[in-house]
């Protein structure tokens, strides 16, 4: 986003003297209203001004690192992991323990294909900040380094916050899938999947789940809502494609894991 278009957002909201050097202001005091707005921004889903905005408040003061990573999450969530990645670094430069940059730097990792170095900064982050989208991130980048068990222990925890979330929940169950514990995936997806806020693709967790457990037959058996058959035998099929990959990392890719989590 160009300034200009930065100054026509903030003078549409009545600060637009923010942008200018006004003499009866102090530069503290400019820097605060501005990044209160841009959380407010931020807050209301255009990631991409408020990105911009977290920009022009470290121009005009000292080089923060909690406006970094600010910058970073914005920049995460308007879907530009490299320039998030940047954020995130710089942030690190200030303090190179930061939790906060440490997870957001991970997850921009993820996100740019790149699981081991995201291991890297997500093994330091998730203990330190102990959330819900740490050990979902850090389980993510375990599975996809080909480490299942160490990933069963991440999901694990993240259920442990939050344990009524059945996405959180699949994840665990294809954690252990992949960990080659069948038994307790496959009654993990039925348990998911007997409640009634169980949505399709928690159905077809399920179908995926029974077929690398060799329960093919079984998998034609689920009912699933509003599904015709011909889709179902299309689930099966791109699940019999998936079984046949030998290596748990290649197999993690396949699934997608780490953008299983709505958290990140």
């Amino acid at each position: 986003m160009t300034h200009c278009r930065l100054k026509c957002v903030l003078a549409a909201i009545g600060i637009g003297c923010l942008l200018s050097a006004c003499a009866a202001t102090p530069t503290g005091s400019t820097e605060g209203r501005l990044l209160k707005l841009a959380d407010d921004v931020d807050q209301r889903g255009d990631h991409a001004t408020a990105a911009a905005m977290y920009e022009r408040a470290l121009e005009q003061g000292e080089a923060s690192a909690d406006i970094q990573v600010r910058l970073g999450n914005a920049r995460l969530a308007a879907g530009e992991p490299a320039a998030a990645a940047e954020a995130f670094r710089a942030a690190l430069h200030e303090d190179i323990n930061l939790a906060p940059a440490l997870l957001g730097l991970g997850t921009a990792q993820l996100r740019l294909g790149e699981p081991e170095s995201a291991l890297r900064s997500l093994s330091r982050a998730a203990p330190a900040i102990n959330s819900v989208s740490g050990w979902s991130r850090l389980g993510a980048a375990q599975a996809l380094t080909g480490r299942p068990g160490q990933a069963v222990a991440a999901f694990d925890k993240a259920v442990a916050l939050e344990p009524r979330d059945l996405d959180l929940q699949a994840n665990l169950a294809l954690a252990e899938s992949l960990a080659g514990d069948n038994a307790k995936a496959v009654a993990a997806m039925r348990q998911i999947t007997a409640s009634p806020l169980a949505e399709a693709r928690h159905y077809r967790n399920q179908i995926l789940v029974l077929v690398l457990a060799g329960q093919t037959d079984e998998a034609r058996r689920v009912e699933i809502p509003d599904l015709p058959t011909a889709k179902r035998e299309s689930l099966i099929a791109s699940a019999e494609r998936l079984a046949a990959i030998p290596g748990a990392a290649e197999r993690a890719q396949a699934l997608g894991l780490a953008m299983a989590s709505r958290r990140d």
